[in-house]
């Protein structure tokens, strides 16, 4: 019996829908960090710029790699993976595994030229070229399955249609990965962040100066309306 570290790509399963087995075990390689050091001249060692643009660690992509084979009559496979083909070689791919459903991966997917078969078996490998972080399938503006809102350590983890009246206080959890929110504000008003205030206009605002890591945040808004507080928190 095959292993079977089975996914989703694009919705489609490899085992339900493509009777694909997923046969290696560690599909999914870490990302690579973007290291940035200088060497000075009469000094020990090398003095580290990793983190000095940004103030957090950036990444390169990295590669899931998935080693896919089955069981098909021999003249099925041609035209199989033709339609594989189709479906996904070159094609901007969404990667959720069985055994991590609440998060997926976003890449551009390779069918390589390793194609081997025998007479029913036959085996390839699919490479996808995968942003660095594990994006969370549930936005902060969808209601949780289970309740309006959802509580991480007495902080809402769901920021749709606050009501601001003169001021509103809010606390907010950030991400793992770094992430900038997107405020949607129904009139203009303000916000306050890590004692900064900032302007937000009526519609859709990205403030690139309000950057949630991984952490609580207090955000004060000043004016009349409502505003909602939309991302997509995401993880290594």
């Amino acid at each position: 019996m095959y292993p079977n570290y089975a996914a989703k790509l694009n919705g489609k399963h490899t085992y339900t829908d493509y009777g694909l087995y997923v046969t290696n075990t560690n599909p999914v390689e870490p990302p690579e960090v973007k290291a940035e050091y200088i060497e000075v001249p009469g000094r020990n060692g090398q003095i580290d710029l990793t983190e000095a643009l940004t103030g957090y660690t950036v990444y390169n992509n990295r590669q899931i790699v998935l080693e896919l084979g089955g069981r098909k009559r021999s003249q099925d496979w041609p035209g199989f993976m033709s339609n594989f083909l189709n479906d996904i070689h070159g094609k901007s791919v969404k990667v959720i595994f069985d055994n991590d459903p609440s998060y997926y991966y976003q890449g551009r997917a390779t069918v390589e030229s390793d194609y081997e078969k025998g007479n029913e078996i036959a085996r390839f490998t699919l490479t996808i070229n995968a942003e660095p972080y594990k994006y969370s399938n549930q936005s902060t503006t969808e209601p949780w399955l289970w309740d309006p809102f959802s509580f991480v350590d007495g902080v809402i983890r769901y920021y749709n249609q606050i009501q601001v009246d003169g001021t509103a206080q809010i606390q907010v959890l950030g991400s793992e990965m770094p992430v900038i929110p997107i405020f949607t504000a129904s009139a203009a008003m303000q916000v306050q962040f890590n004692g900064q205030t900032y302007d937000l206009a009526a519609g859709n605002n990205k403030i690139y100066d309000i950057v949630l890591m991984d952490q609580a945040y207090t955000l004060t808004f000043t004016g009349t309306g409502t505003v909602s507080i939309n991302y997509k928190a995401g993880r290594l």
